[in-house]
């Protein structure tokens, strides 16, 4: 089965096309809803501790004697 050039540009375009508009969709679905909102509370916030920010815990991974 062999198909002319036009066709197989004609299916090619309408494809690449169906396609945009269903990416468009699911972006337009997506920013309808809420998922991508930032939430209200700090409950899922951790805290964080500045004052073990000096500390050589970070450098403990190596071995004595070893350097990075």
């Amino acid at each position: 089965m062999v198909l002319s050039a036009a066709t197989v540009s004609l299916v090619s375009v309408a494809v690449t096309v169906l396609m945009v508009a269903a990416m468009l969709y699911l972006v337009w679905g997506a920013l309808g809803s809420d998922i991508h909102t930032p939430s209200p509370g700090n409950e899922d916030q951790p805290e964080l501790d500045d004052d073990d920010a000096d500390s050589d815990e970070a450098s403990g991974e190596l071995a004595e004697g070893n350097t990075a």
